[in-house]
């Protein structure tokens, strides 16, 4: 495996917040090795390691615990949605962002399916994926609302056909622009842990097995609208 940049230039004697720690899946050298010192030129993020496979991002998240995988979808021994799922599995705190290269609609909506926290499409200016990591570290959801509107007729996630209360409908609306919970608390002045028990609700009854899935099932069958999104 090739040796990819991990910052390590802590100033002696400062100190620091701790910093948001990511881990990079792509079969691509070059493209994961220029992204890896993107991001570790910023002084709240730290690269913390680089794997080629579904095997080898098992085993690196394993060791590592990062707060945020960046995931490839085409992987040699399987591929991104497969290795979301199972890293979730164990690890469920884990937020993952699918590298999307080739922008198919089957794939991005596999990917919502897995439990992907939002998608990073390898076309974007890097600046990009700075803002998504800080973003996903915050609990918040990675996703442009053209990048959904192709997809919502490949999801397979249906809701239970039980109604959403009118708060709940409220805390969906302000998921749908990408809130952490933290966010969606201060915005309706109640607790974070009231918050949380609303936005599980949400996901029961639409049948979602994360915030952005629920989001896109929730646009899919018209409870809110495309233009509410992001």
């Amino acid at each position: 495996m090739p040796e990819l940049p991990v910052r390590t230039d802590i100033e002696a004697g400062t100190r620091t917040k701790p910093r948001i720690t990511v881990v990079i899946v792509d079969d691509h050298v070059m493209f994961a090795e220029g992204l890896a010192r993107i991001i570790s030129e910023e002084r709240d993020i730290e690269f913390v390691g680089y794997a080629m496979s579904v095997a080898e991002a098992l085993a690196l998240v394993e060791n590592q615990r990062p707060q945020i995988v960046l995931m490839d979808f085409h992987l040699p021994d399987g591929d991104g949605s497969e290795a979301t799922e199972k890293i979730l599995e164990h690890w469920p705190r884990t937020k993952i962002l699918m590298l999307s290269g080739t922008g198919r609609n089957d794939l991005l909506a596999r990917a919502i399916e897995a439990g992907c926290s939002g998608f990073l499409a390898k076309t974007r200016p890097a600046n990009e994926a700075v803002t998504a990591i800080r973003a996903a570290s915050r609990g918040e959801t990675v996703l442009r609302s053209d990048e959904l509107a192709g997809l919502l007729d490949r999801l397979h996630g249906k809701a239970t056909g039980e109604p959403l209360t009118a708060r709940e409908l409220g805390v969906l609306r302000i998921l749908a622009k990408g809130r952490s919970t933290g966010a969606i608390a201060s915005e309706l002045f109640l607790s974070v842990h009231t918050v949380r028990n609303h936005v599980s609700n949400v996901l029961m009854k639409l049948g979602a097995h994360s915030k952005l899935e629920a989001v896109a099932i929730a646009t899919r069958d018209g409870i809110i609208r495309l233009d509410e999104i992001g």
